[in-house]
């Protein structure tokens, strides 16, 4: 049975096709767009658990400090409450210096709580400056996830068209010259059915020489004719 090499180049020309539009799909700037904002999104997420870490560190710090500045407080008034009911300089003495090492520490512990205050003040604000952004990150990321949407749908449309007209090539064809097709498909990965345009081989684009040319002429009289470059079909 005769092979119609016509037929099989017009399936590998529509297979090209399809393989272009996926090759679009994969490469569409819109992909890049939108991923440019998803990560502007991250780095606003990011931003926003850093400072809420901060904020969450600094109200911790300033509760543990009250508490242990309020016990401060009870040491210190019981032991004024001591100095004044002794009567030997001495026992004295040592009470006052114990004092002094209490305000000491709660000197210490108020210079720390004023710390953690202005961490506090300053991981407000920047809460409050990520959510008045937040908005315009939102609205970044749908508009370009709309504008990737409407290319994909332009392109699956495309996509549907060629198909419809593959398939209806493909099921012209009868079995044998299927199978030809597919593993000659398979064979060299995508391009197995070139046609020559003039004396190029559209599949490895080298031009034939005249001798080579004439013998594809030939050969394609009465068998399927390869390309002497690449090898793979040449349909004139």
């Amino acid at each position: 049975m005769t092979v119609d090499a016509h037929a099989l180049l017009a399936l590998q020309v529509l297979d090209s096709e399809l393989d272009q539009i996926a090759g679009r799909r994969k490469r569409l700037p819109e992909h890049a767009a939108l991923q440019a904002e998803l990560d502007a999104l991250a780095r606003w997420t990011a931003a926003g658990d850093a400072q809420r870490s901060s904020l969450d560190a600094a109200l911790e710090s300033i509760e543990a400090n009250e508490a242990a500045g309020k016990q401060l407080d009870v040491k210190q008034a019981r032991l004024e409450a001591q100095l004044k009911t002794v009567i030997a300089p001495r026992e004295a003495e040592a009470l006052m210096h114990e004092i002094d090492g209490v305000k000491a520490k709660h000197s210490a512990l108020d210079d720390v709580e004023l710390a953690a205050m202005e961490q506090q003040a300053i991981a407000e604000a920047a809460l409050a400056e990520l959510a008045a952004a937040e908005p315009a990150i939102a609205a970044q990321v749908a508009e370009a996830r709309a504008a990737l949407d409407e290319v994909l749908a332009q392109i699956a449309e495309e996509e549907h068209e060629v198909r419809g007209r593959r398939d209806a090539a493909d099921h012209a064809l009868v079995d044998s010259d299927r199978a030809l097709y597919a593993s000659t498909r398979k064979r060299f990965g995508a391009v197995g059915f070139c046609a020559l345009d003039r004396r190029s081989c559209t599949g490895c684009h080298v031009d034939l020489s005249q001798v080579e040319f004439e013998q594809v002429v030939a050969d394609s009289k009465t068998s399927l004719a390869e390309c002497p470059h690449c090898a793979r079909t040449l349909v004139i």
